[in-house]
């Protein structure tokens, strides 16, 4: 499979360099791909063209000459999981354009939620669950800025698990309005380190990351 067609890519509001690309991905298997994001509604018709997905490698991306590069490499899914999802589920035999950027660029901050239940109600939960704002640890919630620490959570997955208890029994939403209105509560959790994800093959639930740079 040959590409020659590799171009530098500048971020518009990022002082990052990327490398952008063509792959099919119904004939990747010298390729390893890496998601790291549950889909929790997958996409039934897909558009003639949309943005180019993004993808991280651990690897400097000067060094990136043509596609016989990437042969044994491990690609990390950034951004673009249901389109991603649909090719796959699709096998679409098409050329989809991508950026590729080396994970040393790459920064993760958690996905804010949005709290649908009352403020109090949720702090009893948190209570429950062990979260407390008297003690500290390396994983917490926080809620409006105020952060409740957990000593008995040991590693980064409990803490997800614990989000997706929060979103699938509506506690929190997915859904922020970018237009918050003042008594909208946000919800965050301690950020997910890119190492968390390139080491692990555990999917995180819909909405972890907040993945800069952005397309």
């Amino acid at each position: 499979m040959e590409n020659n067609n590799f171009t530098v890519y500048q971020f518009e509001n990022y002082d990052v360099e990327g490398l952008k690309l063509e792959i099919n991905f119904s004939n990747t298997d010298f390729i390893e791909i890496k998601t790291h994001e549950e889909i929790n509604s997958p996409i039934e018709n897909m558009e003639e063209s949309f943005e180019p997905l993004l993808f991280g490698i651990d690897m400097n991306i000067t060094n990136i000459k043509n596609i016989n590069d990437l042969k044994g490499k491990k690609m990390i899914l950034l951004d673009g999981h249901h389109r991603y999802e649909y090719l796959k589920r699709n096998d679409i035999d098409k050329s989809i354009e991508l950026v590729l950027i080396s994970i040393d660029d790459v920064e993760i901050l958690s996905y804010p939620s949005r709290l649908i239940i009352r403020k109090k109600e949720f702090e009893e939960i948190l209570e429950n669950y062990n979260f407390s704002n008297n003690v500290s640890s390396k994983f917490f919630v926080s809620v409006d800025d105020v952060k409740f620490f957990n000593e008995e959570i040991l590693d980064i997955y409990q803490l997800y698990e614990f989000k997706n208890f929060c979103y699938v029994n509506e506690y929190i939403s997915s859904a922020v309005d970018e237009n918050k209105t003042n008594d909208e509560i946000i919800v965050n959790f301690t950020p997910i380190k890119v190492s968390e994800i390139v080491e692990n093959d555990s999917l995180f639930p819909p909405k972890s990351t907040w993945i800069t740079p952005r397309l």
